[in-house]
């Protein structure tokens, strides 16, 4: 038996930084395991960081969308004060694209879009939550990056670690000159201390589209001096320049994504999300999200050809096409009928598609390791 906090059981520990500790947990309320964070006891006296700990809580709370890991609950037991945690199981942008660097080569166009386009849906919903007296909340999440979202295993992009996400009601205002999240992903208008909105989680997304693309990191550099002043001039080229597979439409979403003129990107989550939906190539469901990056983690050796996962992906999406009829074999009109009075019986709304089952994960125990990395990343705004 584990530890018992209230009414979680607590099993292994997730991670632990200065502030706080994550342990995977369970509890009766929710039948699925969360991910529990507790601020260790002697942070309850600081007031600015406990200020910030419930600013979270509280705002997590209000985000309900398939795309964003839910809280479940959030309160203050012996001293200590917790949040529980959805917890997603399935690897992070971050473990996709260093794993795929080394034995997959570059990420399919189409699966980038995919990706790219539900995390647009989470952050349309983000941006424009309002309270219980429909005044806009303004949240900014900034820490978009690859650490921070999830590939779960249903195929359902998640956007995780709302930890330095900033609303208008914030009862902890940020400190001039201090810069909170990654560097290669924070917008430039942020350095220079600009207005902060919805628009710099958009840049972000940018760079990440741009990373996944290509293959490479955009702001890549030896120290945070050199990183921060790249973020603010290096020329950005399209990354087709580094990927000639990337279109030009597609060339043109992302960079505009990356102008450093908030102006002239993307306004909001939603054009973005309507970009993303207007190229010419088709989304990808779920389940052939799913299946890619299943094939993908059970490649463990070098590619052989750079577009090996573009030639897997395409094997995914056969797959699960629709057999031509006449290849089947002949029916009986007996058999016909039999067919037709069964789903005459079936009751309106009964599930007339079946899908195309998804097999076993081939990397269980890889699995295992990436959903426990997972929720660390989950953690880094609080436990860095």
């Amino acid at each position: 038996m584990g530890e018992r906090f209230g009414s979680y059981e607590i099993y292994e520990e997730l991670g632990a930084g200065g502030l706080a500790t994550v342990h995977l947990a369970r509890t009766r309320a929710v039948k699925e395991p969360v991910a529990l964070k507790r601020l260790f006891p002697h942070i309850a006296d600081v007031r600015e960081l406990v200020a910030s700990f419930v600013d979270e809580a509280r705002l997590a709370r209000h985000l309900r969308h398939p795309g964003i890991a839910r809280v479940y609950e959030f309160g203050k037991l012996r001293g200590t004060y917790y949040i529980a945690f959805e917890f997603v199981p399935g690897p992070t942008l971050l473990q996709l694209k260093e794993h795929c660097s080394e034995f997959v080569g570059r990420i399919p166009i189409m699966v980038v879009l995919e990706i790219a386009y539900q995390l647009c849906d989470a952050l349309d919903h983000a941006h424009n939550l309002r309270n219980e007296l429909g005044h806009p909340l303004g949240i900014v999440h900034r820490d978009i990056s690859p650490s921070n979202v999830i590939v779960s295993s249903t195929g359902q992009v998640k956007l995780i670690d709302f930890g330095l996400a900033k609303t208008k009601q914030s009862s902890v205002q940020s400190q001039a000159g201090v810069i909170k999240g990654k560097l290669n992903y924070v917008a430039p208008e942020y350095i220079a201390g600009g207005k902060l909105d919805a628009r710099c989680d958009l840049w972000a997304l940018g760079v990440m589209m741009y990373e996944l693309l290509t293959g490479q990191r955009l702001f890549e550099a030896t120290d945070n001096a050199e990183t921060l002043d790249r973020v603010r001039t290096m020329p950005i080229p399209p990354p087709s320049r580094v990927n000639p597979e990337v279109p030009a439409s597609v060339d043109q979403i992302v960079l505009t994504a990356l102008e450093r003129d908030p102006y002239r990107r993307w306004q909001s989550a939603a054009k973005f999300r309507a970009a993303l939906a207007s190229y010419g190539g088709t989304m990808l469901s779920h389940q052939q999200l799913v299946s890619w990056v299943e094939w993908a983690f059970s490649q463990k050796r070098p590619p052989v050809r750079e577009d090996s996962g573009i030639s897997a992906l395409h094997d995914i999406i056969q797959s699960n096409q629709i057999e031509v009829i006449g290849e089947l074999p002949a029916i009986s009109e007996a058999m016909a009928q039999r067919r037709r009075e069964s789903v005459a019986a079936m009751p309106i709304g009964a599930a007339m598609v079946q899908r195309r089952a998804g097999g076993r994960w081939a990397w269980l125990a890889v699995l295992l390791v990436l959903a426990l990395g997972a929720v660390v990343a989950y953690q880094l705004g609080v436990l860095s």
